[in-house]
């Protein structure tokens, strides 16, 4: 099984997806939220509906992505122009956070910009080099990718390893426990 490589003295985590296994019941989420709006959309635009694909569209156009660019992305991939629209219990695991609320304080990019992993890295005081990125969204591992982190581990949990490679996971597992050594 593998370990952290020598010099890896930080390990940053996405929650979605990685702590939590949530990516199911967002995806579920997601396509019930956009298929309703869609019916109503087509319906008024008089063309034939076509629903939110999963797990195609959600891995390409939402995981992992802040929710207003998510919906962006899926919304300009159908060219649909729009005017802009408006707890796991494990806090105390962690020895600092950025969410969103942090991200849009710093005007930090969402994924796949690494400016959220490299504000974590910064704020427990290690170069992304000594840092690991765990995400199991594609936007995340690209993310991890593009910030030259130390280790950028694919969380697979909804069957789409080969593409978490593609972006840039060095290793990828189902679940974290793949990690650490044997007893």
């Amino acid at each position: 099984m593998p370990g952290l490589p020598d010099g890896i003295t930080t390990c940053l985590f996405d929650l979605d997806g990685v702590l939590t296994q949530t990516a199911k019941v967002h995806a579920k989420a997601w396509k019930q939220m956009f298929d309703e709006f869609l019916r109503g959309w087509y319906k008024r635009a008089g063309e034939p509906y076509r629903e939110f694909a999963l797990p195609d569209d959600y891995q390409k156009y939402v995981d992992g992505k802040p929710r207003r660019d998510g919906v962006r992305s899926f919304l300009q991939s159908r060219a649909i122009d729009l005017p802009a629209l408006i707890a796991a219990g494990i806090e105390d695991l962690f020895e600092a956070r950025i969410d969103g609320i942090v991200a849009e304080r710093e005007h930090l990019a969402g994924k796949p910009a690494p400016d959220t992993f490299l504000a974590g890295a910064r704020a427990l005081g290690a170069e992304p080099a000594q840092a690991a990125v765990f995400e199991d969204a594609e936007a995340g591992v690209a993310a991890g990718r593009a910030g030259r982190f130390g280790l950028v581990v694919g969380v697979d949990r909804t069957g789409h390893a080969e593409a978490l490679r593609e972006h840039g996971a060095d290793i990828v597992v189902q679940a974290l426990t793949e990690l650490l050594e044997p007893a």
